[in-house]
């Protein structure tokens, strides 16, 4: 039997950014939308957050996707509980090229390996 989790997630779908340096950045229009996979964590001990309350952003690494850095997140949650800090959330967002990300924007990644240089 598995404990139940100290987190409550929502998931989202959003635009990325248009600005591309490179001319094969995506391999349709220079203006194609790509899009991010999000994943909000809201800790269930902390229903009702605080201004001063701590909120954390992550990019996960090149070839992590964000659901690694769980077991991270519930190691922060316990170590701030003990110094008297609250999480409010954890915002997660895989690159457009990977994870969950690269899925949703399968077909429209660039060609152009002008970054990697």
């Amino acid at each position: 039997m598995s404990l139940p989790s100290p987190w409550r997630t929502n998931e989202l779908i959003i635009p990325c950014q248009h600005i591309r340096e490179y001319p094969a950045a995506t391999t349709g229009p220079q203006n194609d939308v790509l899009h991010l996979a999000v994943k909000q964590y809201l800790p269930t001990n902390n229903p009702k957050p605080r201004a001063e309350d701590i909120t954390i952003v992550i990019a996960p690494g090149s070839g992590f996707g964000k659901e690694l850095y769980e077991p991270v997140f519930q190691e922060l949650l316990v170590r701030y509980g003990k110094k008297g800090l609250n999480i409010r959330s954890i915002w997660a967002a895989d690159p457009a090229h990977q994870g969950e990300s690269g899925i949703i924007n399968e077909g429209r990644g660039g060609i152009d390996r002008e970054p990697l240089k």
